[in-house]
């Protein structure tokens, strides 16, 4: 096994921008968000970054993983309107959080997400495999 050395990314939005290039070159088969969540858990332990799964931001806020200590993954298999805009918001508002990567094979979960919340930038990851859907 070779070991992997933790990437030289400190700018938050560089960061989430590798996430980015990380998760969509790679072939998800996952019927289930915790099966998506364990792929993706796998892709960015093994790319070199501090991972922290289910982060507790607030007794209501624990996005899927905190990466880096300053970027927080969303996954999401099938939400998305004024929910899940909801729930970013709210780790938006914690001051750890410096940018947002939300996840999900389909298409339509990323309509309309915005550039940025309160101020912290959001990217999006478009997951390929069986489930990419319009």
């Amino acid at each position: 096994m070779v070991a992997v050395s933790a990437p030289s990314i400190t700018d938050p939005v560089a960061i989430a921008e590798r996430v980015v290039a990380l998760l969509v070159d790679r072939v998800y088969r996952a019927p289930r968000e915790r099966d998506l969540q364990d792929g993706i858990e796998h892709v960015l332990g093994s790319s070199g970054f501090r991972v922290e799964r289910e982060f507790r931001l607030s007794a209501r806020d624990r996005p899927d993983f905190l990466v880096e200590g300053c970027v927080a993954v969303e996954v999401k298999m099938s939400a998305c309107g004024s929910p899940v805009l909801s729930q970013l918001a709210r780790y938006a508002a914690d001051r750890r959080v410096k940018a947002i990567v939300v996840a999900t094979p389909r298409l339509s979960s990323l309509a309309g997400m915005p550039p940025e919340i309160l101020a912290v930038p959001v990217r999006g990851a478009a997951l390929p495999g069986p489930g990419l859907t319009l």
